[in-house]
């Protein structure tokens, strides 16, 4: 018997805290200027979904952002003051006398000011009050008073009075447009929703490039920053840090680097194309890096979707052919501010052309005029040592050579085999 009163006392409060609640959604969001900020809001959510504008956009949703949190403070805040003040009573009967409205249940009576009240809604079976002391009061009259003191007013007699004195009061009516204001809600957010949805699809927006790059893009630290010291084989081991690059690399573009005469690397920037022992392809990476925007390297992803392994492209070739290239000496001819890496791949070059040298991974060099025959061209993995700001510096152009493929070049006259097949 105890346990289902103490059941039913959970309920009544239950049921009054959510009573509470719901009558304080309706005061501080069920209005017309909120459903027009609600609109505001999603336009320019929708803007910046669809098109950027970031700095047209977010500061608008900044205010509006404000003003949603004000109201939901206010919300929280008005709720525990009604739940903490109020007593969780239906009250089945009332008198007016002159300004003070009288309520009660049983034994159990409240007198309430028109004077102080805050806020007041009908619904269907009756009346909700909230005065400015943060007291919270449901009214359900009954047909009939039962106590002949209070106004012996009879079901729509009662209630047409209370409507009356409440009008008179020129306490402004809340939520009289409660069913199209959440109609309204609910069509804006659909339709907010739906554009939002749409942006987000491949090139429909600027948010479908933003997940994309959340998606494909990672970015890691240049920790081996310097040329002469790291080589390649830096760069690939910071990028390892966050992409697991294949065995098998080669290019889809080019491979450019600038850096300066110490050897730090300023920017470079390509497109590689990755495959496993078996070559079977696996990935791409477009990779670039500018230390004048950001300390870290980008990693792009997936933007080939398939690709053919090309020997005379072989990025290892770089990598390889870096340790043994003398840089550094070959930079210091020039004394100038900025230098660059520039690699294609296996290219061709005409014997009769200025500084081509070809170079061994035992960092052996060959230059034309050693060789005992008259070769009309020379080709191999091309590593381009240059200046990019002084285009009549004639670059160094070494050619890069696996040792058995430079002894071959190195020890016979009859070159004819060597050319590329």
């Amino acid at each position: 018997m105890i346990r289902g009163i103490k059941y039913t006392q959970l309920y009544a409060e239950r049921t009054f805290r959510k009573r509470i609640r719901k009558e304080m959604f309706y005061r501080f969001f069920c209005r017309i200027p909120v459903l027009f900020l609600g609109g505001i809001t999603w336009f320019h959510v929708f803007s910046l979904c669809q098109y950027g504008r970031i700095k047209k956009n977010v500061p608008v949703l900044l205010v509006c952002v404000v003003i949603f949190m004000i109201l939901l403070l206010r919300f929280f805040l008005s709720c525990r003051k009604y739940q903490k003040n109020s007593l969780p009573f239906t009250y089945k009967e009332f008198s007016i006398e002159n300004d003070l409205l009288t309520v009660r249940i049983n034994d159990y009576h409240k007198e309430i000011p028109f004077s102080e009240l805050a806020y007041y809604r009908w619904y269907r079976k009756g009346c909700c009050l909230a005065d400015k002391a943060g007291h919270f009061v449901i009214i359900e009259p009954e047909n009939e008073a039962k106590d002949s003191t209070l106004r012996p007013l009879h079901g729509e007699e009662e209630r047409e009075f209370l409507k009356l004195k409440l009008s008179a009061t020129g306490i402004r009516k809340n939520c009289f447009l409660k069913t199209p204001i959440l109609i309204g809600w609910i069509f804006i957010s659909l339709l907010g929703t739906g554009l939002v949805v749409r942006s987000a699809l491949p090139y429909n927006g600027k948010l479908s490039w933003f997940l994309q790059e959340m998606k494909n893009t990672k970015r890691t630290e240049l920790a081996h920053d310097n040329l002469y010291e790291d080589k390649l084989s830096g760069i690939l081991e910071d990028i390892e840090k966050k992409v697991k690059l294949p065995g098998r690399l080669c290019l889809a573009t080019s491979f450019s680097l600038h850096f300066r005469p110490d050897g730090t690397i300023i920017s470079f920037d390509t497109m590689l194309k990755g495959f496993d022992e078996n070559g079977n392809y696996v990935d791409s990476y477009l990779i670039s890096y500018d230390r004048n925007k950001s300390d870290k390297i980008r990693i792009d992803l997936h933007g080939i979707t398939n690709g053919v392994y090309e020997e005379e492209k072989d990025f290892n070739m770089l990598v390889a052919g870096m340790e043994a290239a003398p840089v550094k000496e070959t930079v210091e001819k020039w004394q100038e501010n900025e230098y660059g890496i520039l690699y294609y791949g296996w290219r061709e070059f005409s014997s009769y052309e200025e500084n081509v040298i070809y170079l061994s991974e035992e960092r052996e060099v060959l230059e034309p005029a050693d060789m005992l025959w008259g070769k009309r061209s020379l080709s191999g993995y091309s590593i381009s040592v240059y200046c990019p700001e002084k285009e009549e510096i004639t670059p160094y152009r070494y050619l890069f050579l696996p040792k058995e493929e430079f002894d071959r070049v190195k020890n016979f006259t009859d070159f004819r085999y060597f050319i590329w097949d």
